[in-house]
């Protein structure tokens, strides 16, 4: 993230799942293939900006994951 960017683009920690944690908290919507699938894509299918990398570990934001699933039904975010 750019030091320029607003307080309005952090990301909440609170927000954050690693895969299986949001596979876990919508297991009828979610599996793990489908999600790593989207996630090892996400540089062209615009899912990298739902993504924090700490260290090893590759973190989704639950709220940004959202937005683009609306996007990718043609919803509004």
């Amino acid at each position: 993230m750019q030091l320029s960017q607003t307080t309005a683009d952090a990301v909440q920690l609170s927000d954050l799942y690693p895969i299986e944690g949001l596979v876990a908290a919508y297991p009828a919507l979610l599996s793990t293939a489908t999600l790593r699938w989207q996630l090892r894509h996400r540089d062209t299918n615009g899912l990298a900006s739902a993504c924090v990398r700490i260290g090893k570990k590759l973190l989704i934001s639950k709220p940004r994951y959202e937005a683009w699933l609306a996007t990718r039904a043609g919803l509004p975010a």
